[in-house]
């Protein structure tokens, strides 16, 4: 059984537990750095959940080894599969990936054969079920992921190229953004300093949530006034706590100027903070769930069009935009890739210069 405490000097909650490894010896397990004990509570329980999954993980990868192709079952090739991939991604992609497989692929193909399943069963499947053609796509993605390590280590016949992909009828949604108006109203309404300095920094840089929840004190230059982005916390982890990764793309590695009231606004914050505590938390940043509560109220209050907390960024590169800012500007502010992603993400937003390109014309002698 875990038992729970709190330290006394942090005032942060552990877990202690003693857990068999696969010889049968018991090891001391702890987790610690919870602002509740509940939040420990939940970190036990998905730790507990995690390993049961490795372990299931493990067992179907050693029958997947022991099946001929045309025994072998789905759900052992599946778990092969995810054993495979968990080395080979982030642990937050690895929690996605697992989680809509679980959720919308595995329940379908549990229990067939390999050899059972074929390209007309996969196309019905999947003109048949009521999901978006984005989910879809992922589906028959992944699901052609799966197939090609199973042909490449057991020797399965790869039927994903025989497959009828579904065709996208859905009409394209429009971006939600926010004016700078609209960000105005929102913001006065947000009376906690700490969300609206976070909101603010959002909305100013452009950076991705996980990006701006991962700022330690070492980030923030307030003599030059920048800030260097190159982190990101995420929430999505088998163990339930936070875990700091790498940001999205080498590209995502940047440093990014701004405005003397974002710094002011930082740096009432800080409060003797030493370098390494997160900006927006201390010495845990805050949980997601708590930022998205103070984002949803002040959205009541304000009145404004509901958005999402990434419709920030989507908000600071429409901005710059319409205020003629490069787009190999905007693009490095954002952290893209290359161009070709911003172009692709926020060209519609760009000025049709139709009349200027006539007037181009016209003052040819």
């Amino acid at each position: 059984m875990p038992s729970y405490e709190k330290n006394k000097t942090s005032g942060l909650w552990s877990c202690r537990f003693r857990e068999k490894d696969e010889n049968g010896v018991n090891h001391q397990k702890r987790l610690s750095g919870f602002t509740t004990k509940r939040e420990a509570q939940f970190a036990y329980e998905d730790y507990i959940k995690a390993e049961d999954e490795r372990r299931a993980a493990k067992i179907a990868e050693e029958a997947a080894k022991q099946a001929s192709p045309d025994e072998m079952l789905f759900d052992d090739l599946l778990g092969a599969y995810l054993s495979f991939t968990k080395k080979r991604v982030k642990e937050s992609t690895f929690y996605d990936v697992q989680s809509k497989i679980r959720n919308c692929l595995a329940p379908h193909f549990e229990g067939y054969k390999m050899c059972d399943i074929t390209p007309k069963m996969v196309t019905d499947w999947i003109h048949g079920i009521d999901y978006s053609y984005s989910s879809k796509k992922w589906i028959l993605s992944t699901m052609s992921s799966i197939y090609k390590y199973g042909e490449k280590h057991y020797d399965i016949k790869n039927i994903m190229p025989k497959v009828d992909r579904p065709r996208n009828l859905e009409a394209k949604k429009e971006m939600q953004i926010w004016t700078p108006e609209e960000f105005s109203a929102f913001i006065k309404t947000v009376d906690n300093n700490v969300y609206s300095t976070y909101f603010t920094m959002l909305y100013y840089t452009g950076c991705r949530r996980g990006e701006g929840a991962a700022l330690t004190w070492n980030d923030i230059n307030a003599t030059d006034n920048t800030i260097r982005i190159n982190k990101s916390v995420t929430n999505k982890t088998s163990k339930g706590a936070f875990a700091v990764t790498t940001p999205k793309n080498d590209s995502s590695v940047r440093t990014v100027a701004v405005p003397q009231k974002l710094i002011d606004m930082l740096s009432a914050l800080r409060d003797g903070a030493d370098g390494t505590s997160f900006v927006f938390g201390g010495a845990r940043p805050f949980p997601t769930s708590s930022i998205d509560y103070a984002f949803n109220q002040g959205i009541k209050k304000a009145g404004v069009k509901k958005i999402r907390i990434h419709d920030l960024r989507h908000s600071c590169a429409s901005l710059l935009i319409s205020k003629g800012i490069s787009i190999v500007a905007v693009s490095h502010r954002l952290g893209h890739t290359n161009i070709e992603q911003t172009l692709n993400t926020y060209s519609h937003l760009m000025p049709d210069d139709q009349s200027k390109i006539i007037s181009v014309f016209e003052s040819i002698k």
